[in-house]
């Protein structure tokens, strides 16, 4: 919400996230937290480890199987880095094996108090479950921890270090004392410490609930969805409601996506040719945005990864989220990608009668 209002309210929104990517490599940051959990338990076995492991992952890949767009990752396999961190998360689960039954007991009385409990504070209105509180040290568990030198890094590590600085305030309203540190974990066992100096946090927890205050006045006064959203480079880069966000588009019209991590574009489309395979197929787009190729893009999708999107009329209007720029301008599609019909995207209403903590989404005209 501090980045965007509009963002905040689509998070809240469950039908909204039909229309969501979801990253799989939070899904094995989740897994990787799994084990690590598992291994810290007085009874743990190597067997238990694996279990763990192929549990959480059968778990999320089953609920990929199912969404309009995470479908393309129903095989675990495809996951981007999938063996590379199942690797570390069993060295890392069997290192704690290794480190002896009294670590091991120490660790399970901590988790218990701790782990991924539900915690409130702040009358209830700040909730969040923490990966671990071992009474000193907030822990979370991420995939992975962004290289410096990639555009979108600072943003994701600001909002690392912000989730921590939260829930600093809700462990210590929780559980009656101010916890020392915070500290992120990636599955290749990179760490980051993170200060947690009380009155920092404590502003902050201020500021995300004066950020929800004043969003849910603005729904109970029924404002336009656009005018809740802010785009800029920072706000639009990592958002992932990008292709259904009415401010968006014609801000990406005008400023193009060069600053973006992903290429963003919309076009109107002039025909779809058929590959040989018939999961292929070429959409030709009339693309007009900075620092794109002018004139008709040829744009190549896969129906099993991108979706059916051959029945679209000439004239239709697309928007494409997550794609690649190549050096010439042109658009790529990858494995990410995700493109649309515009007339099959739900429009955003705020319903205005009362605080709902999220707009309403009704079928496109």
């Amino acid at each position: 919400m501090r980045l965007c209002a509009l963002r905040g309210a689509l998070a809240a929104s469950e039908r909204a996230e039909n229309w969501v990517l979801h990253d799989p490599r939070a899904w094995l940051g989740t897994a990787f937290h799994k084990v690590l959990e598992v291994a810290a338990q007085p009874d743990a076995t190597g067997s238990a480890i694996e279990r763990a492991w192929a549990t959480a992952v059968a778990e999320r890949a089953a609920t990929a199987a199912t969404h309009p767009l995470d479908s393309r990752y129903s095989a675990p396999d495809r996951w981007p880095g999938y063996f590379l961190v199942r690797q570390r998360a069993i060295s890392s689960a069997q290192r704690a094996l290794a480190a002896g039954d009294a670590s091991r007991h120490r660790n399970a009385r901590r988790g218990r108090a701790s782990t991924e409990r539900l915690l409130l504070a702040r009358g209830g209105r700040l909730a969040g479950r923490p990966d671990r509180f071992d009474g000193r040290i907030i822990t979370e568990y991420k995939s992975s921890i962004p290289d410096p030198s990639w555009s979108g890094a600072a943003a994701v590590l600001d909002s690392y270090q912000r989730q921590l600085r939260l829930y600093a305030v809700i462990v210590a309203d929780a559980l009656g004392h101010w916890p020392a540190a915070g500290r992120i974990v990636a599955a290749s066992g990179q760490a980051i410490d993170v200060p947690l100096a009380r009155a920092a946090c404590e502003a902050e927890a201020s500021a995300a609930l004066d950020e929800l205050d004043g969003l849910n006045r603005r729904l109970v006064a029924a404002a336009p969805a656009e005018s809740l959203a802010r785009p800029s480079e920072r706000a639009c880069g990592l958002c992932p409601f990008q292709a259904l966000c009415p401010a968006f588009w014609p801000w990406l019209a005008a400023k193009g996506s060069r600053g973006l991590p992903d290429t963003a574009a919309a076009g109107v489309l002039d025909r779809v040719e058929l590959g040989q395979d018939r999961d292929l197929y070429t959409a030709y787009l009339a693309v007009r945005q900075p620092f794109l190729a002018e004139g008709l893009q040829p744009l190549i999708l896969r129906r099993r990864i991108h979706g059916d999107l051959t029945a679209s009329p000439r004239g239709a209007f697309w928007r494409i989220v997550a794609a690649r720029a190549k050096p010439d301008g042109r658009l790529r599609a990858d494995l990410s990608t995700c493109a649309f019909d515009v007339d099959d995207l739900p429009d955003i209403v705020v319903a205005g009668a009362s605080p709902s903590f999220a707009p309403l989404l009704t079928p496109g005209n």
